[in-house]
């Protein structure tokens, strides 16, 4: 429901051979772990004790470096990314125990550099040091870029078309969630198939059974979209879209009765129909045989 939280993780304070310190906990947030292109990630460290208590936090040093991901030798990159806890840059409120930094891939050296950056920062809580770590997946490239979405009742169910200008081809990821006009969710839609270069669309139904079902309040919108193109057999995995956040498309307004109360039907559906069929028969066989031996 909420793709764009940021990573929330809480550990235990460790040195650097790894070795728990008693008493002492680390929370870090970070924004995003996959990023493409020009994209940015917001990062943070806290200390607290076994009661929750915020203790006195210093970053005394940090930076990021490649990783590399197989066996294969790359150049190692590294880049010095400073935390703050004085209100500026990326930090929110300066003084609140809270430092925060901001990792820029593109800009900071990496612009070429597909795969792991990790980034450790030297810390010290309540005068006893540590390390806290942060890993991100990099790509360099933006496979595609949204350009626009359009709407349309098609067979008793609401399509959203999610334009883009696409540069590689190859299958494509897409979600994107429904709100009503009460701000209630009641959808995931998803695009999932090959696709090529140029400008396109991606297809995103809310079919008409389930708006029947639900009856939700209208307009609706797609809201929280996100996407990304599959690499198969390579690292990374996949190479991201930008980021859409909040409302990207408000509906029109439709009577319940535009929309169909059809089953749904598709290959993949019938497909797994037989093959159930198929499972049940043969354990009928199986039965019968062994009642008449």
């Amino acid at each position: 429901m909420r793709p764009f939280d940021p990573v929330s993780e809480i550990k235990t304070l460790r040195d650097a051979s790894g070795k728990a310190v008693k008493g002492l906990r680390l929370r870090t947030t970070q924004e995003r772990v996959f990023l493409a292109g020009a994209e940015t990630v917001k990062l943070s460290i806290e200390a607290f004790d076994d009661n929750n208590k915020a203790v006195p936090l210093t970053v005394t040093q940090s930076s990021a470096q490649t990783i590399p991901d197989t066996a294969t030798p790359i150049t190692v990159i590294a880049a010095n990314v400073p935390f703050s806890d004085d209100g500026t840059g990326p930090d929110a409120l300066a003084g609140d125990g809270k430092y925060t930094a901001r990792l820029s891939p593109q800009a900071q050296g990496f612009a070429n550099h597909a795969g792991t950056i990790r980034l450790l920062a030297q810390v010290s809580a309540n005068g006893e040091q540590g390390v806290a770590h942060f890993d991100v997946v990099y790509s360099p490239t933006v496979p595609a870029t949204w350009l626009g979405v359009r709407e349309s009742i098609e067979a008793g169910s609401l399509n959203f078309y999610l334009k883009a200008q696409v540069q590689t081809a190859g299958r494509y990821v897409v979600s994107g969630r429904v709100y009503d006009a009460n701000d209630k969710p009641f959808a995931l839609l998803q695009f999932n198939d090959e696709v090529s270069a140029g400008q396109r669309e991606f297809k995103l139904q809310l079919f008409g059974a389930l708006v029947r079902d639900v009856n939700p309040a209208f307009p609706l919108k797609l809201v929280d979209v996100e996407g990304f193109l599959l690499r198969p057999d390579a690292f990374p995995d996949r190479s991201m879209l930008a980021r859409r956040p909040g409302t990207v498309h408000t509906t029109g307004r439709y009577g319940i009765d535009q929309f169909s109360p059809a089953e749904w039907s598709s290959e993949e559906r019938e497909r797994y129909l037989v093959e159930y069929q198929r499972d049940v028969h043969n354990a009928g066989e199986q039965v019968r045989s062994l009642q008449n031996p």
